[in-house]
């Protein structure tokens, strides 16, 4: 997939992951896509089947659970299967920001 985002002039992407993602937030839902890591979000994006584009601002409660769970505010995005990027690398970096937060 690997397209380009709109980044705002303070933001810089900081680790990126293509695969199958989780993301609860009251409602279940589950995504083929990439997910990129902000210095300011989580932005998570799909064209398979469904075309989505979220953003989930460090606004609220930042932390990570277990090995392969995030949670952003209410959302709770976990990460199911990885078809590239590094998940140790990209859950490294999130836990740095939240306790930067």
């Amino acid at each position: 997939m690997n397209r380009k985002i709109s980044l705002q002039q303070d933001e810089h992407v900081l680790s990126t992951l293509t695969g199958l993602f989780e993301c609860f937030d009251g409602t279940q839902n589950v995504y083929f896509g990439e997910l990129y890591l902000t210095n300011k979000r989580i932005y998570l994006v799909t064209n398979r089947l469904i075309n989505v584009e979220e953003s989930f601002w460090f606004e609220e409660e930042l932390r990570d659970i277990g090995h392969s769970t995030l949670i952003v505010g209410k959302h709770r995005i976990t990460v199911r299967w990885t078809y590239n990027g590094n998940l140790f690398n990209f859950m490294n970096k999130f836990q740095q920001l939240s306790v930067n937060e």
